[in-house]
């Protein structure tokens, strides 16, 4: 496995794919934190402000991120016709995880550097207080999670058909669906199910008391309770989306 794992960085050679990678992240963060901070609630409740406004952007940058990498980590090979002389020389679920362990480690990357940047631009924006660590660790395991089942699902698309419009579709029209989702928080049940709906399905900071008349004169923050079903419905879909692309690929006819 190392050596596959090191012929796949090896084929990612000036195809700018890790660099691509930081360019969205780059984007979701200057989206996630373009704002005026001037406000007292801002920067009395700004920890917490972010990780209740941060499942937003989430839904939108990370599903795209997850396409982009798993389609061109995919099209390395389907543009090249190499996975007749790859099946030759290695087994195909050992070619099937390769790629996914190096996609998904530069997604998992992604969202640390995502993370750390969130905790240094509080610090040089000035809230008060030290961020609450125990909460922004729930935060990063949330996204963790939400992304590794997306791109998990995106690998398993990506590899299946030659045809990447196929893959960049189901990417373009889940994420619609999961940012539509976030937006109707009385079909809780829609963000539960659909995979791109995770980010809002796992968000566990709620702003309440905030009237368009009164603005944040009555508002406050407070942790959500997350239904624990949500936790369920993931491990079974990571199970189920990784043991069904990996089925499908050891049998996909070249």
């Amino acid at each position: 496995m190392i050596k596959l794992l090191r012929c796949e960085i090896f084929k990612m050679r000036r195809k700018y794919i890790f660099l691509t990678l930081l360019a969205i992240t780059a984007a979701g963060l200057v989206f996630s934190l373009y704002g005026d901070y001037s406000g007292e609630f801002i920067q009395r409740n700004g920890w917490c402000m972010m990780l209740y406004q941060l499942p937003l952007a989430n839904g939108i940058f990370f599903p795209i991120a997850c396409l982009v990498i798993s389609s061109r980590l995919a099209d390395t090979e389907h543009k090249a016709s190499s996975l007749k002389q790859l099946f030759t020389l290695e087994k195909r679920g050992r070619i099937y995880d390769a790629k996914l362990m190096i996609g998904l480690g530069m997604m998992l990357l992604s969202v640390m550097i995502y993370w750390s940047v969130l905790l240094i631009f509080g610090k040089i924006i000035g809230f008060y207080g030290e961020p609450p660590m125990e909460l922004y660790l729930r935060y990063l395991a949330c996204t963790a999670v939400a992304t590794a089942v997306l791109y998990i699902l995106q690998h398993g698309v990506s590899m299946l058909f030659k045809n990447q419009a196929v893959s960049f579709f189901t990417g373009a029209i889940g994420t619609f669906i999961g940012v539509f989702s976030m937006f109707l928080p009385q079909i809780p049940l829609l963000r539960q199910l659909i995979p791109w709906g995770f980010y809002g399905a796992l968000q566990f900071m709620g702003l309440y008391g905030w009237t368009s008349e009164e603005r944040y004169a009555n508002a406050y923050l407070e942790v959500m309770n997350v239904d624990p079903t949500v936790y369920v419905i993931i491990a079974v879909y990571i199970i189920l989306f990784y043991a069904l692309g990996k089925y499908l690929f050891c049998r996909k006819e070249i």
